[in-house]
């Protein structure tokens, strides 16, 4: 493959990872709506874009972190072992949720009146965005599907960016529709995470067994 289709791939790749991973309702994209409704669109924007930019350093911690793992292969038969439980226990929790059908969760407010600086505080409190690209993009290199060195990371961490941005802008368009269909989206989100997960737990078994 050209090296400039390389790196757009890689681009793609981290624009995709980081669309997808927002369109479940969470911390960021539930205040993303808020701020909509709050503040308005244009504010919103400034959220999204401030949102984003911890991204740069998330992203790049983990691509990192999956980088040690490549350089390290012993770790990846442990790892694979690890991730069987973590996932099969993800799809049991997404699965239980799904069933109870349990209301939308508002996010806790921060009265911080700067949009931009907003969005940057409430992207950098999220838990889950480091171990969202380590663990995704580690089963991507595993599978041959992603190359963790530069220049790719850094085209992938640019994707990851300009996805946030395009996710939280489209929540804080729409935001009137989508608190309206909230609750019905969580739910069959849940049911996705589950089988998504339990998917995951099945690659991760076959690569702990060696049959992968």
């Amino acid at each position: 493959m050209p090296e400039i289709l390389k790196l757009i791939y890689h681009f793609v790749v981290g624009y995709l990872m980081a669309f997808i991973g927002l369109m479940s309702p969470g911390l960021l994209t539930l205040t993303t709506l808020n701020t909509a409704i709050d503040r308005g669109t244009k504010e919103t924007v400034k959220f999204a874009i401030g949102a984003a930019l911890p991204i740069v350093i998330q992203a790049h911690l983990a691509l990192l972190g999956a980088q040690y793992i490549k350089k390290h292969p012993e770790i990846l038969t442990n790892f694979s072992k690890i991730a069987v439980i973590v996932f099969l226990g993800l799809s049991v929790l997404f699965y239980k949720q799904y069933k109870k059908r349990s209301l939308v969760i508002q996010p806790p407010k921060f009265h911080i009146k700067n949009s931009f600086l907003y969005g940057l505080f409430i992207s950098s409190i999220n838990p889950l965005a480091i171990p969202f690209y380590f663990t995704y993009s580690t089963l991507l290199e595993m599978q041959g599907w992603l190359s963790i060195r530069e220049p790719y990371i850094s085209f992938f961490v640019l994707g990851a960016v300009l996805g946030v941005i395009s996710i939280l802008s489209i929540y804080g368009k729409h935001a009137p529709a989508l608190l309206s269909r909230l609750q019905f989206v969580v739910k069959h989100f849940k049911l996705i995470l589950s089988i998504s997960m339990f998917a995951l737990s099945i690659i991760s078994l076959l690569h702990a067994l060696h049959l992968y």
